[in-house]
């Protein structure tokens, strides 16, 4: 598609991209992040809103409704399993996945479509900056920065809150599994491991989200070598699903979780 198309910004032919959501019990977050999405710069028939809602108690459901174009219930299992329940019903040429705690810049949206629908890359990621800034935070975004040097071997590390690709890329790696943890891990490991689709990290592709997961980075760490060790060394996916919270998570749970698998 030549810059400047406008099919690529008005949507004639239906949404050009779809932005599909995964939410469980978010009512709290869920309202800013469709507030953000609703008020994109591109015209509001050029994109479609899926929310997946993983059976909520709460109002979630009730609040996406007012924003969201389609909002669906959850059938696969996992994160993961949500994000490709969104894709199953997505009608844009180019999918998008974020999270019910992100925020996102006007901008966001047209940016993705100058990575892929102008530029014609395969998939597009950019920063995760958290809003709610902590010392833990500023740690795990400074870890962060090693992924920038492997882009020099065509490795990108996407993150949830922040993917593009096209349909026809998401189809050849099979998408999403069904697994929560590390479910991002695994879908960029798969493409690089594909190894001709073509990548872009772009400073303009910006979101802010929440680092309330981060409370005790001890315990984040340990949760990701917990997946790693699974995804990688016993290559039992099914923990990546049943895996330790990260408020219980501490050496000592890990190593008995470790030693009660065995």
């Amino acid at each position: 598609m030549a810059r400047g198309d406008s099919r690529a910004v008005h949507g004639a032919d239906g949404p050009v991209l779809s932005v599909i959501v995964p939410a469980r019990d978010e009512a709290e977050t869920i309202g800013t992040c469709m507030r953000s999405l609703a008020r994109q710069e591109i015209p509001r028939d050029a994109y479609e809103i899926i929310v997946v809602d993983g059976d909520s108690s709460d109002r979630t459901r009730d609040v996406a409704e007012v924003y969201a174009d389609i909002v669906v219930t959850q059938n696969r299992k996992g994160i993961g399993g949500a994000r490709k329940d969104g894709a199953d019903v997505a009608s844009g040429d180019v999918l998008v996945f974020t999270d019910a705690d992100t925020l996102h810049r006007p901008e966001w949206l047209r940016t993705i479509i100058d990575n892929l629908l102008v530029e014609g890359y395969d998939a597009s990621t950019g920063p995760i900056l958290f809003f709610e800034r902590t010392l833990r935070s500023d740690l795990l975004q400074l870890w962060r920065k090693q992924y920038l040097f492997f882009h020099l071997f065509n490795y990108y590390r996407l993150l949830g809150p922040n993917i593009a690709i096209t349909r026809s890329a998401y189809q050849r790696i099979k998408g999403h599994r069904d697994i929560s943890l590390l479910e991002d891990y695994d879908l960029s490991l798969r493409m690089f491991r594909e190894g001709n689709l073509l990548c872009n990290y772009d400073p303009r592709q910006v979101v802010y989200t929440s680092s309330r997961r981060i409370r005790n980075l001890v315990s984040y760490i340990l949760v990701y070598l917990y997946g790693q060790y699974h995804y990688h060394i016993t290559r039992d996916h099914s923990r990546l699903l049943r895996y330790p919270r990260f408020d219980e998570m501490d050496l000592k749970a890990m190593l008995g979780r470790l030693c009660e698998e065995k």
